[in-house]
């Protein structure tokens, strides 16, 4: 008996140093964490993976103006996006708490134009995006409102 509540204790202990560590990630290290996320799904160009790095009710502002409240349109605007380039996002600003953070990045884009007589054209170019990362339930941190600035 005394051995089980030993166990039990220990177990406790090291719960309570693991989520004390958790807890104690300061915001930076959160965007740090999410920007990879961000950038591994850009790399590999998978819609998927970065449509599961937005919450659930998300809401993006395109360049452009126009809102994008639903997955549908979110998704839309990403495969605009990604058909014309490969992009890479750095941390640019981050101010923030325990369960919001607000952020923002540089988007940089090598892309290919292709003209009428199908000469391939590579452009760059960048632009701010401000970010509302929230805490989800599940502790990670996910994409509330972007608001892209080109």
């Amino acid at each position: 008996m005394k051995q089980i509540r030993f166990v039990n204790r220990i177990v406790g202990i090291f719960a309570l140093v693991l989520a004390q560590s958790v807890a104690a990630e300061t915001p930076r290290q959160s965007v740090e964490n999410s920007i990879d996320k961000w950038n591994a799904a850009l790399n590999s160009a998978s819609i998927e993976e970065i449509m599961a790095l937005y919450a659930n009710n998300a809401m993006l502002v395109q360049p452009d103006g126009k809102i994008s409240k639903s997955n549908e349109e979110i998704r839309s605007f990403w495969k605009a996006m990604l058909d014309k380039g490969a992009y890479a996002v750095d941390i640019e600003n981050i101010r923030g708490d325990k369960d919001s953070i607000v952020l923002a990045t540089r988007l940089a884009s090598t892309a290919t134009l292709s003209d009428a007589h199908n000469d391939d054209t590579k452009y760059y170019y960048s632009g701010t995006i401000m970010n509302v990362f929230k805490r989800q339930n599940d502790g990670s941190w996910k994409a509330q409102v972007q608001q892209w600035d080109f």
